[in-house]
């Protein structure tokens, strides 16, 4: 006996389609629906018998997403370097009072007088690999997840910010690797100097980018 199908499920891959591409797109669904929806009504249009998946006869969802993204501009704008800087500051002393706790944690841990005269030449290497390695690796991890995962951080959620491609879809883990480099603490001497050429350089790229989001393609906006 034949299983008679539904329309929703011959549909099923049009709405795979459509969600693939709206995972894609960093924005509010107060934003992303109504285009959304045109643009199923648009893909069932193009499909109609059409048996192949919609990626073939429509084009990759990351190339819709971007193309979308592009055309519609979702009401975003170049995030100024002052808000920037007031999101990273929020974001690193959230982290550092993480940092805090791993901190006086290990001070338990070993058992720590306050009165100990040579505490510093054993507890530092102590500390250093238990505590500092470990912080460092949780600074880059922290910034990398949350902004290929979430497309931003603490500090630039509760200011509106988000980070994007330069064609407005999310990032990927590479480019989140390599905008994130120089927040590393051993690597962050070098960040003044990623935001300072970023400036300088602003005028004639046209846009507010360290070096690294440039080198990525990515570039961080305040989110309507």
């Amino acid at each position: 006996m034949h299983k008679k199908v539904s329309r929703q499920q011959v549909l099923d891959p049009i709405d795979g389609y459509i969600r693939e591409i709206s995972s894609l797109l960093p924005y509010p669904e107060t934003l992303k629906t109504p285009v959304l929806e045109e643009l199923k009504r648009d893909v069932q249009d193009a499909m109609g018998t059409e048996k192949r998946p919609p990626s073939v006869v429509f084009g990759s969802p990351i190339d819709v997403a971007k193309n979308l993204s592009i055309a519609q501009n979702w009401g975003t704008r170049s995030a100024s370097w002052g808000t920037r800087f007031i999101a990273f500051i929020i974001d690193m002393a959230s982290l550092f009072g993480v940092y805090a706790i791993f901190f006086i944690f290990q001070l338990i841990l070993v058992d720590f007088h306050i009165d100990e005269i040579r505490w510093y030449e054993m507890r530092i290497p102590f500390g250093f690999l238990f505590v500092g390695i470990p912080m460092v690796i949780f600074i880059l991890v922290y910034f990398i997840i949350a902004e290929r995962t979430f497309s931003t951080t603490l500090g630039k959620k509760l200011l509106g910010l988000i980070v994007v491609d330069e064609s407005g879809i999310n990032i990927t883990w590479t480019q989140s690797l390599i905008r994130n480099t120089t927040k590393v603490p051993f690597l962050a001497s070098f960040l003044p100097f990623d935001f300072l050429l970023g400036i300088l350089s602003e005028k004639t790229r046209g846009r507010k980018q360290r070096v690294l989001d440039f080198v990525a393609g990515t570039k961080v906006v305040h989110q309507k």
